[in-house]
């Protein structure tokens, strides 16, 4: 397994598509903020929109273009001709998927919309931006992308046995593809992903991502990347923005979260396997990063 493979393990990630839109004429549809571990996502299938951002920014989204937005933050899909209020779809039900339609029955933008769900303070999704455009022109070579596009698409469209089990299966594949045809057009220059791309760094911060509850210190992570203990201490606070402590504290609670939902380990077990050797400092570590104590959050 590697690192971006235990990244997304960690995470605990899954998708799930939801609906189509089908739109014609002058549309706005708004989408409010997310809960935290919840990424909006948008596929479009024919047709162009504009997605209207915060800060102010803007982006076209054409035939093919998938936008990602990681955080779940507050964005409007909205036509490219006259700015109009934002209103509410018709809703259509009866299909695989309910269909959101504005307009007439021949739309000239056609969506197909989901979310990805993960566990919150998940290291992975936090690394990556506001929202993030995977353009088809970066993708039309990727055939796997293509691909699972192609079969999402058919699967709406039919009445298969299961299809609704087969779609959320292949939006969970989705995300990895997104995520792969991204970074390969992306230098990210602080964070976890500046750190695996970081030649000498990686090796330590892998080394983490492999023994989570390993008795890390300075020295030994500093020979992991064959550096002195000043120059890695500078050069992993000047790429990661943070310690390496607190990225291996975020790293540990994160595999806590998982083990707390995933195992029946008691939380003696779960302390020691994510580097604790006291139950009363794990569980006070755990309620700092999640507001909640872990026998808590396990009984909830």
């Amino acid at each position: 397994m590697n690192s971006i493979d235990t990244l997304i393990a960690l995470a605990n990630l899954r998708g799930s598509l939801d609906l189509r839109c089908q739109f014609q004429g002058d549309w706005a549809l708004e989408h409010t903020p997310e809960n935290l571990g919840v990424a909006p996502y948008h596929i479009v299938i024919s047709g162009t929109c504009r997605a209207e951002l915060s800060g102010g920014q803007h982006v076209t989204l054409e035939e093919g273009d998938i936008l990602l937005m990681p955080g779940g933050a507050t964005h409007l899909l909205r036509s490219q001709g006259e700015r109009i209020r934002p209103v509410q779809p018709t809703v259509i039900e009866g299909g695989v998927l309910p269909v959101y339609r504005l307009g007439g029955e021949r739309p000239e933008v056609d969506m197909l919309c989901g979310n990805f769900h993960y566990n919150r303070q998940s290291l992975l999704l936090g690394a990556l931006p506001e929202f993030l455009v995977v353009s088809s022109r970066q993708w039309q070579g990727d055939g796997q992308l293509a691909a699972l596009i192609a079969l999402l698409r058919s699967e709406a469209d039919g009445q298969q046995l299961g299809a609704r089990s087969f779609i959320d299966a292949l939006s969970s594949a989705l995300f990895t593809l997104i995520l792969r045809a991204w970074l390969a057009r992306q230098t990210p220059v602080a964070g976890t992903f500046a750190l695996l791309a970081d030649k000498r760094l990686s090796k330590a911060w892998q080394a983490m991502l492999a023994e989570p509850g390993h008795e890390w210190t300075i020295d030994s992570l500093a020979a992991a990347a064959t550096m002195s203990r000043a120059t890695f201490m500078r050069a992993f606070v000047k790429v990661a923005g943070v310690s390496p402590w607190v990225l291996l504290t975020q790293l540990r609670m994160e595999l806590a979260f998982n083990l707390l939902r995933q195992s029946r380990l008691s939380l003696l077990d779960i302390a020691a396997q994510v580097g604790y050797q006291s139950q009363a400092a794990f569980s006070k570590k755990f309620k700092e990063t999640y507001g909640e104590a872990p026998g808590r959050m396990r009984a909830r």
